[in-house]
């Protein structure tokens, strides 16, 4: 997926979080392990509370910005 703000390529990945660890992205097909958790790669700085999420989001390493789908209704 291009960038809307400034054309270059994103990176395809997930939104992940448990309530235990802060909200964190990876890229798709990797997996962090205990290290990159503790030391923060990937980190977002978000809320959160218990219980898991898994949310599907591109990642633009450009512009820091992520762009995901909702199903919020009005």
């Amino acid at each position: 997926m291009k960038c809307p703000f400034c054309e270059k390529e994103m990176k395809s990945g997930v939104l992940l979080g448990d309530g235990r660890t802060k909200v964190r992205w990876e890229p798709e097909g990797t997996k962090s392990g205990l290290i990159e958790q503790l030391t923060g790669v990937g980190r977002i700085d978000a809320e959160y509370s218990w219980g898991q999420f898994r949310i599907h989001a591109d990642y633009c390493e450009n512009c820091k910005k992520m762009i995901f789908t909702t199903n919020i209704s009005n």
